[in-house]
Formats: C-alpha cells, structure tokens, sequence
C-alpha cells in the first residue's frame, strides 16, 4: 500500500426499434406535444436541489447535424437497424486537458471538434484524419492501445469496414487497421477498451448485430445497401427464419501493436443482435467482468476467470434480462462500493406478458391512450418460444447488486423506466455525491415526440425524473423538426447517445447529444457551484489510461466509489476524469485508487478539492 500526500493551495472555488406490427394509433395527437412527464414537485421534496441546464449549441460553433438514408428511414420507411442511429464519444485528443467531441454520422462525414475551454469548439476533422467519409458510422471508442500517452480510436461501420486509428500525439491519426489485424466489415455496433487478461495493455471487444441488409446499393448513396424489410418481425414471430446474428469478437493486444482473435478460446459465445458492452469488477475479485446486451433475445453477463477467460453466469447472477436491450452501464447507485448495472430496453413500457396467455404480449396499459400508443394488438411470441415471457423482462432493468455475486431487478422501485430508449450518460450532475442518469430516447419518423429522462439519485438507489424542472426537456426548438416533414407527416426530434465531461472546467458536469437527423444538444450545466474533486489517472503497470481502476474517495460523511471505464451505455463515451461531487462536506480525507492487477491500493490524503488531480500510478 502506497500513500501520498497533496499540498492544499489557497485557491477560488472552481467552479430502437420498432416491433412488428407497430404502427401509429389511428387518433393521431399533435406530434409536438409529448406524452405527459412527471413533475419535479410530484416526484422530489420541495427542497430537493434541481441541477440546471442550457442549451448552447448555437454559440459553440458546432456545426454538425446528423443525417440518414430517406429510402430507409424516411418516405419509404423500413423497420430495420438504419434507424439506431450513431454516437457520440469524448476524449482529450491533443493532451490539452480538456475534452473533445467526436460525433459519427450515417450521411457524411464524422466530425472531431477541439474544446477550447469556454464552450466555443473547433472542427479539426481534416487534420486529424477521422472523417471516415463515405461510411455509415455507428459507433467506437476512444483508449490509449499502445500506452504512449495519447488517446487512439476505433470505428465501427454497417459493412463500410472497421477502422483502427493511431494517435500521433498532435491529435492527427493514422489508419492501421490492417497493421493491427483488427480488420472487419459486417453490421457492427458498439465497442469497449478494456483489460480482460490485466496484462497492462487494453483489449478491445467489438459487438456486432445480424445481417439486415441486402447486396442492393442504394441510388441516394453508393455505399448504402438498402436494408431488409421487417426482419424484426421474423425476428420475434418466425423463429425458424431469424435473420442470423454476427458473432462478437474479443481482440487481445499483444503489446506490440497488433491484436489478435481470442473470441472463441475466451469464452465469449454471442453470435446475436448485440448492441452494447458494459465492463466493471462486479465481483471485486480483481478482474472486469463483462455484459453483453442482445436487442432480440437474452444478454449475457461474463464472468472473468482472471486470466481473460468467461463464464456465462446470467441465469445464475440475474435471472431474466431485458429482452429488446440497448445501452448497458455499471455504476454504484445506492453508494454500498459493489457496481449496478442499469439496462435500457427498446421496447421499454411497451410491452407487458398478457396475463391469460403467457405466450402472447399486449401494450401496456399505461400506454393505451393517444399520447403515448403506437402498437396495438398481441405480438404472438412464435412456435418454440413460449417459455419468453417466462425467463424474459420486457422494459427497462436495473440489477442491484447484493455484494455476493448475485443481483436482484429492482427497476419499478428505482424508477428507472423510460420510453424507447437508447444511449445511457450517467454522472453526478448536481454535486450531492451519488451518480445520476441521463437517458436519450426516442425514434423521430414517423413516431410521437418522446422525452429525454434525466434521473436524479437520492444516494440509495431510487432516482426521481427531473429532465423538465433541469431544462433539458422540452427542446428549445420544439419537438419537431421544423421543414422536416415527410409524406405530410411532422419528423420529431428523438436522441441516440449522451456523453458527459466538464467542458469548461468549471466544477459541474455537463453533457452532449447525438441526435438522429438532426444537429446535436450541447448542454452547458448552470447550477449553483458546489465542491467537486476530480481525479485523472495514469497507469504504469496498469494500462496507461487506467481504465478498470476502482476509486474510492472519503469524506467526514460517507465514501463514494467510481470506476474508470472504456466505454459507457450504447455508442456513448464519457470523458477520462473521474468527478465526484462532495455534497456538503469541504475537504477529503483520503482518495483510494485499486490499479488493474495491483494487490495494493494507493491511498492519497488529503488532496486538494474544486480541481482535478492528476495520479500516477506508484
């Protein structure tokens, strides 16, 4: 056990998809009038503190808006994939302390944008090589493979070829996919960085979905293959026609600059619609487990042998998972050190097992009227799959971990259900010291306007909805595309993927939205400055970015815990600083930082508080 001690300097306190047979109910409300939201004053004492947040994305000058296929998802909409969208990542490209954006797009060009440290950002794009033009981007994640000290990237295509990229330092990339051996081109999705085997260098695993497309191009972008229509409905109703599934790949680094296949000697069986990758030490053994969520079917929760191995353990651990799963993350909700696992499900309150026929599913009740329907009648689950409401969860999941290996689903009383989610960001936004949620939702054309959640944390576990009293709902612009209309119907705006970072470093956590065709959300936190500490890592024996690390931070009232992770809730990437909000109290008394494959702790007293702290690893 290592100790270290930091002078306190006199300073300022710084401060989806649709299932089949979906369709709109036939009493159509206005699109730009969302189904009603809970009120801040039905769900939180009057005194509860409301973070607040603004909008302003038209002075930052970020000029990027997402776009799509019109014959996939707009006049000649089809249910497929081409609607999920892509994600949104964040990192520190040029080592300037401050983290930029990188936003992926369907049509165009993705676009890396340099954080000045005011809210103003630079596109630096063509410098820096990312553009990945010419490709349907989904998703990546940002990590430092080769330990050099700067953040390297990976891509995720829909058959446009993955790509690897190596930072040079100065934030311009090269691509050395090849050079990797990390070449793949299928229907990908999200990825993660993590350390399975704690070797001190960061393996990479890639989820991949089916097969939804056909070989035909596309006549409004040649490297568009037009997408299958319905395969979700073969999906759930023709079991002996499913669409096939890709297998996902774990990719081992060999310390040298190439990776190598491990996917079959690991343990990893998942060959399905997989979405999103979790990875925490649920267990606290030493090592990161993994969780794989599947959009058609049961995820899988791996446990890590040590050695980068897995056992699937999902029945034993949880029991039953959301069955149309998306964004998946681990965080520690109720503060008892042991990582949660929050899980969004696409078909979330949707969809409830009809009680007289096990078999069957029907709407939930809670929405049948005409703010929130947009599917009638039963979804017959198929032939051979009546046992699915039986070992399934329909809606939204929240495993609470009891400190012993096993979870227990705890989603109706932590109030974490939502509408048609996506993306997962997930912070202390209000400083009091628990994490908080943030979720994206929605699915634009031809569907009803449905809010963003934003999860408030009383320190035990259950979250209260406060997007509305907060300002981030409803949209500044409105809940319709304005000129975005399509066959005489509205496009509503609907969000994919939500990051989190304190841009302008100024003590409270704010966030960025990648929305589906449309531009972005850039929200700046303008709450009352409160104290913080924020910690930035650098592994020496662990890996460089100290991703896998377990923080512990100790004040005169309670210990927070926190988790450096590669990667957070479906094509979504928060920024590296760990930022703990300290509530009332001023001062820390200890930071303890768990290394990957290190047995001993390094404990930090004192440090300084209301500004981060770099640590190196002793």
């Amino acid at each position: 056990m290592t100790r270290e001690h930091f002078p306190i300097p006199i300073l300022p306190l710084l401060f989806m998809v649709p299932l089949a047979g979906c369709k709109q109910s036939s009493s159509t409300p206005p699109a730009d009038k969302p189904p009603p939201a809970p009120s801040a004053a039905a769900n939180a004492p009057p005194t509860a503190a409301v973070p607040h947040f603004t909008d302003v994305l038209k002075q930052s000058g970020i000029a990027f808006r997402h776009q799509f296929l019109d014959s996939e998802t707009g006049t000649d909409y089809r249910i497929n994939p081409y609607d999920h969208g892509s994600g949104v990542y964040l990192a520190d490209v040029d080592g300037d302390g401050l983290d930029d954006i990188y936003f992926l797009n369907f049509l165009g060009p993705n676009v890396l944008y340099r954080n000045k440290g005011d809210f103003t950002f630079e596109d630096i794009t063509a410098g820096a090589g990312v553009a990945v033009d010419r490709s349907i981007s989904v998703g990546g994640a940002f990590g430092d493979y080769d330990n050099d000290g700067d953040q390297d990237l990976y891509v995720t295509t829909y058959r446009g070829g993955n790509h690897l990229f190596r930072n040079n330092g100065q934030a311009v990339f090269e691509d050395v996919t090849a050079a990797a051996s990390v070449v793949y081109n299928g229907h990908s999705s999200a990825a993660a960085w993590v350390d399975v085997d704690i070797d001190g260098d960061l393996d990479l695993y890639l989820c991949n979905i089916g097969k939804f497309t056909t070989e035909t191009i596309s006549k409004e972008a040649d490297y568009f293959y037009t997408g299958l229509s319905l395969p979700f409905a073969t999906l759930a109703q023709k079991p002996d026609q499913r669409v096939t599934g890709e297998r996902d790949i774990l990719y081992r680094n060999n310390g040298d600059g190439t990776f190598t296949d491990v996917t079959q000697e690991s343990g990893i069986q998942s060959v399905e619609w997989n979405a999103d990758v979790a990875a925490a030490d649920y267990d606290l053994d030493g090592d990161p487990d993994l969780y794989v969520t599947n959009m058609f079917g049961a995820n899988h929760l791996y446990r890590n042998r040590g050695d980068g191995k897995f056992d699937e353990v999902t029945a034993e651990k949880l029991k039953r998972t959301s069955w149309g799963a998306m964004g998946c993350t681990f965080f520690d909700a109720d503060g008892d050190q042991y990582p949660d696992l929050y899980v969004v499900d696409m078909h979330s309150d949707m969809w409830i097992p009809d009680p007289s026929d096990q078999s069957l599913l029907k709407p939930a009740d809670k929405f049948n009227n005409p703010l929130g329907s947009t599917v009638n009648g039963g979804l017959p689950i198929g032939k051979g799959d009546d046992t699915l409401a039986k070992t399934a969860l329909f809606g939204n999941t929240f495993f609470l971990n009891n400190g012993d290996g096993t979870f227990d689903e705890r989603s109706r009383e932590s109030h974490l259900e939502t509408w048609w989610p996506w993306g997962i960001t997930t912070g202390d936004y209000d400083n009091d010291g628990d994490v908080d949620a943030y979720v994206a939702t929605g699915m634009g054309y031809p569907f009803f306007y449905w809010p963003n959640r934003f999860y408030l944390n009383d320190g035990h576990g259950v979250f209260r909805e406060a997007a509305q009293s907060a300002g981030l709902e409803p949209p500044a612009a409105g809940m319709v595309i304005a000129g975005a209309e399509i066959k005489g119907k509205p496009f509503t705006r609907s969000s994919r993927a939500a990051a989190t970072a304190d841009f302008d470093r100024d003590g409270d956590l704010d966030m960025v939205v990648n929305n589906f065709n449309h531009e972005p959300y850039l929200f700046r936190n303008d709450s009352p400055k409160s104290s913080y500490v924020g910690l930035r890592l650098r592994g020496v024996r662990a890996n460089r970015d100290g991703i896998g690390a377990r923080i512990a931070v100790e004040t005169v009232d309670k210990t927070r815990h926190r988790w450096r992770s590669g990667a957070e809730g479906y094509l979504t990437q928060n920024g590296a600083v760990i930022h703990v909000g300290l509530g009332s109290a001023d001062a820390v008394k200890t930071v303890t930082i768990h290394w990957p494959g290190d047995p001993n702790p390094q404990i930090i007293d004192a440090p300084a508080i209301n500004r981060v702290i770099d640590i190196v690893q002793h």
